[in-house]
């Protein structure tokens, strides 16, 4: 049995969206400039609103209960991915990413909410501004600044997909497994927005 899972919390995305986030990724991967990134899996793509890293089995259900009063006191919004961008900026990015355009506001309202609701359990709050994004690719570590910086200049004239809007009506807490073939996740729970929390199996140590 595992002592500890690597987890986090994110709003998950449907099929249709990984379908539009693989295009855009495939139209990217037509340029040289991206030669240099690490591309993320879109079927494994999700909004991440907390990561936790490790943590101990036996905290998961205080996590869950948590996480199930925060959706609780929530409505199903609508979100819709638009624009590109990169961490920290396009003239020596890192990382290149997809943000959030209608649906923003509810989105850091609700990690804002997950944050303060983790605190009590020993989660310290991030010290930067919740920007919401769907990670698309890393960059080498060896690249170099002409490379990034080449890189960056996609992120104004490339045009993004016209993505389909998808309701957000849950969270889930997820369990990230680190494997030679690239990271897996597992949901470990789900809390549906404006929903009384379901009573949970302490099934917990079953956890391997």
């Amino acid at each position: 049995m595992a002592e500890t899972v690597r987890a986090f919390v994110a709003v998950e995305l449907p099929d249709e969206v990984k379908e539009y986030l693989w295009q855009l990724q495939e139209k990217l991967q037509s340029y040289a400039a991206t030669r240099v990134a690490r591309w993320a899996d879109p079927w494994e793509a999700h909004l991440t609103l907390k990561f936790l890293g490790e943590v101990p089995i036996p905290r998961l259900p205080a996590i869950v209960a948590s996480l199930d009063e925060v959706a609780e006191r929530r409505e199903p919004f609508t979100m819709r991915l638009a624009d590109l961008g990169a961490f920290p900026n396009v003239y020596r990015p890192s990382v290149l990413w997809v943000g959030v355009e209608e649906g923003r506001q509810q989105l850091v309202a609700l990690a804002d909410s997950v944050e303060a609701t983790l605190k009590p359990l020993g989660f310290k709050p991030e010290r930067r501004e919740f920007q919401p994004h769907i990670t698309l690719a890393r960059l080498r570590r060896d690249a170099t600044p002409r490379q990034r910086r080449e890189l960056g200049e996609l992120v104004g004239p490339t045009p993004v997909p016209d993505f389909p809007a998808t309701t957000v009506s849950h969270v889930s807490l997820i369990r990230s497994l680190l494997l030679p073939q690239g990271s897996r996740y597992v949901r470990l729970s789900h809390s549906a927005f404006g929903e009384a929390p379901p009573l949970q199996a302490d099934d917990w140590e079953d956890i391997e």
